[in-house]
């Protein structure tokens, strides 16, 4: 019986904070321009397209994402060799947000996550897969109390046989709940 009450106190005390706690869903679209340092030799692109979705939540100075980049297929066609590669990844970044200002809307995002990175070659190209850890900062101004702009940097080191690293660059929005 005393086990019982004291579960039963303890769930009442997490269940009391958990009204304290409040979580903010939201989606997003990013436009991304990244520059990629690759090793010599290879046929994928030093410069790269792509746009990506996001599903996020985040608390007043906290967050976290989930997303998917889908890059926008490089063609090459030469004498010596005709085909085509893209780059796309899935990646997971916890957020920390910081106000700007009194007004409230402009907030620092700073960033840290992994990333799951896919070459795929067509052509004669060679595929690819591999993980890779990112940091990144940026600036976000909610243009309203649901929309949110935000333009973003990343660092992307990657574990992959053809690609050391990224330099990345965003601009999205964010729809809140």
């Amino acid at each position: 019986m005393k086990k019982v009450l004291l579960l039963a106190g303890v769930a009442g005390m997490v269940a009391a904070n958990a009204n304290a706690f409040d979580v903010t869903p939201y989606v997003g679209l990013d436009a991304n321009y990244s520059t990629v340092d690759r090793d010599s030799g290879t046929n994928i692109s030093p410069k790269n397209w792509s746009a990506a979705a996001i599903l996020g939540a985040r608390t007043d100075h906290y967050g976290i994402e989930l997303g998917y980049d889908h890059g926008k297929r490089e063609h090459e066609s030469n004498a010596e060799r005709r085909g085509s590669t893209r780059l796309s990844k899935y990646t997971i970044d916890l957020l920390g947000f910081q106000p700007l200002g009194c007004s409230g809307r402009w907030e620092l995002v700073g960033s840290a996550g992994v990333t799951f990175n896919k070459i795929d070659g067509h052509g004669g190209y060679k595929s690819d897969h591999g993980y890779g850890e990112r940091l990144g900062g940026g600036l976000q101004y909610a243009l309203t109390e649901n929309l949110a702009v935000r333009a973003m940097y990343h660092y992307n080191w990657i574990h992959q046989s053809y690609i050391n690293h990224t330099n990345e660059i965003s601009l999205g929005l964010r729809y809140s709940f």
